[in-house]
Parts: C-alpha cells; structure tokens; sequence
C-alpha cells in the first residue's frame, strides 16, 4: 500500500479486486490467500491510498475513458440533454445512485431558454428535453447549460439512426467544440440498436467523439459510474494535495 500511495499521488491507479463476496473470497483463500482481507478493510485501504475501487471489469474501461479524456472534475452537478421528456426520471435516479446531481438551473438560464422553447409538451428543467423540434436548437441549448452557474459536468444524449448522419455529425461537431471551449466535463451517452449497420455505425461515432476529446458510453449507468468515480479520484487529490 505505501508504493500504492506514491504512485497514485502521481497518476491515477484503479484497481479491479474479486473476493467481495463471501464465494469470492472463498476462491481467493484457495488461490492466493494473502489477498484475502475483509472487503471493509480493503476499501478503506484502498481510499486513503487515493486510488479508485472499481467492482466490474467494463468499470476499468470506462473510468480509464473518463479520466483519459474529461479535465478535472470537482463538481456533482450535471445537466442532461438530447433526449425526450420521458426518460427524465430514470436520468435522475441513475445520477443519484451514482452519488451525482441533477439540479435546477439558474433563472437566468430558464429566462434564456424561454425565448426559443415553446413547444409544448416539451421541458427544460433538467434534463433539457429534445426529441422533438427543438433539437435544432442544441447548439443554443448546450451554450446556455455551459454558461450555468449550477451546472459542473454536461451529458448529451445521443442516438445512433441510420440514415441520421446529418444530425450525428451536427451533434459530434457541437460536442467536441463545446469541449474545446469549455473547463467543464463534457461527456456522451449513445444509444443503438443492435443490427450490424447500427452497431458498425455506433463504433464510428463513438470514435469521432473521442477523437475530440468527449468520453462516450453506451449506457447511461456507465457514464454516471465513470464520471462519479473521476470526481472522487479528483477530490481525493485535492485533499492530499492540500494537507
């Protein structure tokens, strides 16, 4: 653990450990039973070491993607948008199991989005509805949660269609100037369907995302597990940079 520590005041370290259940740590006793400790003590271990604890193999990958490609990240706060009106309170219990939040904006961003939102049926508390219309007004949309006070980290969601081209490159383009611009976490979900057309087409977009600099997921569970485990290595730093 000292050589954990050192390294991880340098980088960040995320480590996968099996045995936290009760077979797991079974199997561990027969194979390598130095390693078997109670999972309590391990945590805790692993915490003050300042590195992250993942629980699934897909939770290295995605939150090696996070910090590869987001800045810093020292806020909970997210604004959601790119998707219908539906969904919104499935958004927001997965970005609270995630330990994230998704508040109200600011009045002044309410007052903004009012001049151009009216459809009606639409809402734009947070998450930002846009399966409708006003989709064509995401490049206003993104602009204005970027500029919000109560606002930390920004999540587009996106579709991959066949025959949507236009509006994925419409979309990549806005992401990765938005992340260009901005200090804030931007990051993407993508849903797809899985013919291979859709599949072949998910893989590219998630690419072009990357390239510039945006962190894609194919679920929204993954990205909020993702971003929240970047949050914690981030303050974490934070705190052992300053004692």
């Amino acid at each position: 653990f000292k050589v954990l520590r050192e390294v991880s005041a340098l980088k960040p370290v995320v480590i996968w450990k099996g045995g936290r259940t009760e077979e797991g740590g079974r199997a561990i006793a027969s194979h390598t039973g130095s390693l078997a400790v109670p999972q309590a003590t391990w945590d805790a271990a692993v915490k003050q070491c300042g590195a992250i604890k993942v629980t699934r193999l897909e939770e290295i990958i995605d939150t090696i993607k996070a910090l590869v490609h987001l800045p810093s990240v020292y806020g909970n706060r997210v604004a959601v948008t790119g998707g219908a009106g539906g969904p919104s309170v499935a958004i927001a219990d997965v970005a609270a199991e995630a330990g994230l939040r998704v508040p109200l904006l600011t009045q002044a961003s309410y007052d903004e989005l009012a001049t151009f939102f009216t459809l009606v049926g639409g809402g734009y508390r947070n998450p930002v509805d846009t399966g409708n219309v006003n989709r064509k007004e995401m490049k206003r949309i993104l602009e204005i949660l970027e500029r919000d006070a109560n606002i930390d980290n920004l999540v587009l969601l996106v579709t991959a269609r066949l025959g949507a081209n236009e509006q994925l490159e419409r979309d990549i383009a806005l992401m990765t100037s938005i992340r260009e611009k901005s200090s804030k976490p931007v990051m993407a979900i993508l849903s797809h369907s899985f013919s291979p057309g859709a599949v072949e087409q998910a893989g590219s977009i998630i690419q072009k995302l990357q390239d510039g600099g945006v962190p894609t997921f194919i679920t929204l569970e993954r990205g909020a597990r993702a971003l929240r485990n970047t949050l914690d290595y981030y303050s974490l730093k934070s705190s052992a940079d300053s004692q």
